[in-house]
C-alpha cells in the first residue's frame, strides 16, 4: 500500500504544480478568450482519450449491473454539483463572490473526485494511473486559470494563489483517501469507482470544457488541438 500511495502521490504532484502554474498565469498574464478555448479543446481531447483508452477497457468485462450503478452515480453526482454551483450564483450566496464561490466549490469537489480516481487507478494498474494523472494535469492547469480569473480583481495575489493551492491539496487528499480506503477492496467496488470516474470525466469533457470552449468562435487550431490531445494520450497508452 505504501509503495502504491507514494507512486500515486508522485504523479499527482504534476497536477498540483499545474494548478499553481495556471493560477500564476491568470494573475500575471491572463490568457485571451481564444487561448482559453484552445487549452480547453486540448484538455478535452486528453481527458477523452484517457477515458477511452484506460478507464473503459478496465471495466469492459465487469458486471453490467456494477458498471451501470457506478456510471449512473457519476452522472447524478456531476449534475448535483452543477446544480449546486448554479444555486449559489442565483441566490447570490457570498455577495460579490457568488459567481466565483459556485465555480470554486464545483472545482474543489471535482479535484477531490479526480484524486480518488487517480488513487484507485494506481491500485488497479499503475500504468493506467500514470496516464490518468498526466491527463488530469492538463485539465487542472486550465481549472487553475479559470478559478483565479473568476476571483474579484481587487483580491491580493497571495490570496488568489491560495485557491489553486487548495485545489492541489484537495486532489492530494483524494489520492490518499482513495488508496487507503480502497486498497484490498473487491473487484465490484473498484469497478463502481472506475465507472463513476469515467462518467464524471465524460461529463467534464462534454458539459464543461467543450461547452465553455464553444462560447468562442471555433478555429482550425482549436479543433486540431482536441485531436492532438486525444492522439497524444492514445499513443502514450500504446507505447506504454
Amino acid at each position: 500500500m505504501t509503495a502504491t500511495l507514494t507512486q500515486a502521490l508522485s504523479y499527482t504532484a504534476f497536477a498540483v504544480v499545474a494548478a499553481l502554474v495556471g493560477g500564476a498565469i491568470a494573475i500575471y498574464r491572463a490568457p485571451s478568450p481564444q487561448m482559453e478555448s484552445n487549452i480547453q479543446h486540448l484538455a478535452a481531447g486528453v481527458v477523452f482519450a484517457a477515458v477511452a483508452a484506460e478507464l473503459l477497457p478496465d471495466i469492459h468485462d465487469k458486471s453490467p449491473t456494477v458498471v451501470v450503478v457506478g456510471f449512473v452515480a457519476g452522472v447524478i453526482a456531476m449534475l448535483a454539483i452543477h446544480r449546486l454551483s448554479k444555486t449559489i450564483e442565483k441566490k447570490g450566496i457570498g455577495g460579490t463572490y457568488a459567481v466565483a464561490a459556485g465555480l470554486l466549490i464545483t472545482i474543489g469537489i471535482d479535484m477531490f473526485i479526480d484524486g480518488v480516481l487517480i488513487g484507485v487507478t494506481f491500485i488497479e494498474a499503475p500504468s493506467t494511473g500514470i496516464i490518468i494523472a498526466l491527463a488530469l494535469t492538463i485539465e487542472v492547469l486550465f481549472l487553475g486559470v479559470a478559478a483565479v480569473v473568476a476571483l474579484p480583481a481587487e483580491m491580493g495575489s497571495l490570496r488568489k494563489m491560495a485557491v489553486p493551492a487548495t485545489f492541489g491539496g484537495l486532489m492530494t487528499m483524494g489520492v490518499i483517501v482513495g488508496v487507503l480506503t480502497l486498497s484490498g477492496a473487491n473487484e465490484a467496488i473498484i469497478a463502481v469507482v472506475l465507472a463513476f470516474g469515467a462518467a464524471a470525466l465524460l461529463y467534464l469533457v462534454t458539459e464543461e470544457l467543450l461547452v465553455k470552449a464553444g462560447k468562442v468562435p471555433q478555429t482550425m487550431v482549436s479543433t486540431t488541438l482536441f485531436f492532438v490531445g486525444f492522439l497524444a494520450i492514445f499513443l502514450l497508452d500504446i507505447i506504454g
